[in-house]
């Protein structure tokens, strides 16, 4: 399986996993019965992919916007990020997997909720990675039309662990190819 990887410092990791913590605990996700843990951890692997991705941009000097680690309810969240393809701006979304979704079930998991009630705030593209220990690894992409597209031909399964429901969809729907395109064509500083 091809990847492009960048590795992100275990001190900067624990400063992401601080910041996590305060973020699950000022939202009250305890308080809501959800597994305060799981969501810390959940969260720390996305905030270390949106990392590993903002140092792929700079080091390529490419353009980009950044919501950087966002705190606050689903509604008022923006895009992870913000390029330009060919002078039009371009949000790109990264989805950060478990190891047993990429070696096991080879599939990609969204949450329900976002397909039914958020279409409109989902990216333009979206690129699926995984994060082992601040080795953050990107695999591919999925334009948003596919991802719907993919999203509404699932059942929506119930995740225990996470407490919410779930649509998957295959890893090899995600093309490393089009990742790489994708970057070549965006626009640089």
């Amino acid at each position: 399986m091809n990847f492009i990887e960048k590795s992100v410092t275990q001190e900067r990791i624990s400063i992401i996993k601080e910041d996590v913590t305060r973020k699950i605990m000022s939202e009250g996700w305890g308080k809501q019965g959800r597994n305060v843990d799981v969501k810390i951890k959940n969260f720390t692997h996305c905030w270390v992919t949106e990392h590993a991705f903002k140092d792929i941009l700079i080091d390529r000097g490419i353009w980009f916007r950044n919501r950087g680690q966002y705190v606050g309810d689903s509604q008022g969240a923006g895009a992870d990020f913000i390029v330009k393809i060919e002078g039009k701006e371009v949000s790109v979304g990264l989805r950060s997997v478990a190891e047993k979704s990429l070696t096991m079930w080879k599939s990609v998991a969204y949450p329900d909720d976002r397909f039914r009630e958020e279409q409109d705030k989902i990216g333009d593209y979206h690129i699926v990675c995984h994060n082992k220990d601040g080795v953050v690894r990107f695999y591919g992409i999925i334009s948003k039309n596919r991802l719907l597209e993919c999203m509404g031909n699932v059942v929506r399964k119930y995740s225990p662990l996470n407490q919410e429901y779930f649509r998957t969809i295959p890893l090899d729907e995600f093309k490393f190819d089009l990742l790489s395109v994708l970057l070549e064509k965006m626009e640089k500083v």
